[in-house]
């Protein structure tokens, strides 16, 4: 049966759908003379991150979390912004050392304290690269965008600290069904976005990245000129989420997996499997899809109901599963998904080729 040598549940990554994805996205971005940021937070992985860097047209990586961060610079990857700002007084001395580790890091900003902090930092052993995030109304983080060209006065009073550029990411957007509404919403706000940039770049010239957007939104915001680079993180991977959206641009494949199997099937109609909430992380609206091949399999439907443990699976009673069937599945949401596990199978059609560690598992400070 499918990758007999793995136990369940297990995730894997199908290698030439992974690298075509890569691929694609690469030359995407490249059409329209945008270069890539991929977003380390989807796979969590620093062999990922190498291969999005050796595939080319990339800038650097993100991380959501100054921990993500640190781990992928232990790991050796330089160029590295951290998309989320950090404002406790203890994180500080960690950017300190973290700035002085590596040649390419850059933070986002959002508040008048944190600049303080950061300027203050008395270990600061060389200037720390910023950018300004501007809240794309959606009320999580970042700067109004009214306020942002104060904002950069603002950080210009601090010469330890250089302003690099602008991010403006509408996380909210990347799943909006319908292609032409999440287009049209993403374009006005990155228009605002790009407002911003260019007032802020006419006044301090170092000012030079405008950047952000997701998998769900590259196509649109690849269209405005001010876009110098986009954050994608999901299109290497993908999911049921993404799935149950309409896409323009190119078509990702569903590269990441999971193999789970029947522990009982004692009932007509249904069956539990291995994998429960906590090997699959619950997104309302998009749960896992069991795929044959390359194919969704509609006959099969999985829901939740059954716990942490186990999942069920709801198939024509006609249909007869035995213990121990192997059932693969396109899980909801890749990234909380990655974070349940140590590691990624890394398959080429039925054979298992190589073991890619999660490294950044649980890196949530």
């Amino acid at each position: 049966m499918l990758k007999s040598s793995l136990d369940t549940p297990s995730l894997i990554i199908d290698i030439d759908l992974f690298e075509k994805n890569l691929i694609a996205m690469r030359d995407f971005a490249a059409s329209y003379g945008k270069k890539l940021r991929p977003h380390a937070k989807t796979h969590k992985c620093p062999e990922i991150a190498r291969r999005q860097l050796a595939c080319g047209n990339c800038v650097g990586v993100c991380a959501a979390k100054l921990s993500e961060a640190e781990a992928l610079a232990a790991d050796g990857i330089e160029n590295i912004l951290i998309t989320s700002p950090i404002s406790a007084p203890w994180k500080m001395e960690r950017i300190a050392r973290l700035n002085a580790a590596i040649a390419g890091l850059q933070i986002t900003v959002d508040h008048t304290e944190q600049i303080r902090q950061l300027a203050n930092l008395a270990t600061l052993e060389r200037p720390l690269h910023v950018l300004i995030d501007v809240d794309p109304e959606m009320g999580r983080t970042g700067v109004a965008f009214a306020e942002a060209p104060a904002f950069a006065d603002f950080i210009a009073n601090y010469p330890q600290l250089i302003l690099d550029g602008v991010q403006c990411y509408a996380g909210h957007l990347q799943h909006i069904a319908s292609a032409a509404e999440r287009a049209a919403e993403s374009t006005r706000l990155m228009k605002k976005g790009a407002e911003v940039f260019n007032t802020v770049r006419k006044k301090y010239p170092t000012c030079q990245i405008f950047t952000g957007t997701g998998t769900g939104t590259s196509a649109a915001d690849l269209m405005l000129k001010e876009v110098t680079d986009i954050q994608v993180g999901s299109y290497c991977m993908m999911d049921s989420e993404y799935l149950a959206v309409e896409h323009t641009g190119p078509a990702f494949a569903t590269a990441l997996r999971m193999i789970s199997s029947v522990i009982s099937c004692n009932h007509p109609g249904h069956a539990t499997l291995d994998a429960g909430t906590k090997a699959v992380y619950v997104t309302p609206g998009a749960p896992p899809q069991v795929i044959n091949g390359n194919k969704i399999d509609k006959s099969f439907t999985y829901e939740w109901n059954f716990g942490d443990e186990h999942g069920h699976l709801i198939f024509d009673p006609a249909k007869k599963l035995v213990p121990g069937e192997r059932i693969e599945l396109i899980v909801s949401h890749c990234d909380p998904t990655v974070n349940l596990f140590d590691e990624l199978a890394v398959v080429k059609g039925e054979e298992v080729i190589d073991t890619w560690k999660i490294t950044l598992r649980g890196c949530c400070r």
